[in-house]
């Protein structure tokens, strides 16, 4: 089981808590929304990094790297000349109180 806790903003993938940093959690959590589906890198760079960001496209790829590291590398699959998605299920959100 792969559990998104937003109110505690960590993974637990298969009973291990995995800590990311806000950035790697918000990305987790966008791939997760839809598991599956695949997001292009600008698609990501615009959902996570204000407009007024000085911040390249690219650094969603060392994100995915890090991610990659954290939660295992075959947890994104990166399609060729496309983007990235999710490749784990099930996929469980919690979400925040409010």
């Amino acid at each position: 089981m792969f559990i998104v806790d937003c109110e505690k903003y960590v993974v637990n993938k298969n009973g291990i808590i995995v800590e990311l940093s806000k950035t790697e959690f918000e990305i987790i959590k966008l791939l997760a929304e839809v598991p599956g589906k695949v997001y292009n890198r600008k698609d990501i760079f615009k959902k996570i990094w204000p407009e007024e960001s000085n911040i390249k496209e690219r650094t969603v790829d060392v994100h995915i790297v890090n991610l990659r590291k954290k939660l295992g590398a075959s947890i994104i699959k990166t399609i060729k000349n496309v983007g990235y998605k999710l490749n784990i299920s099930p996929v469980k959100i919690i979400e925040r109180d409010e």
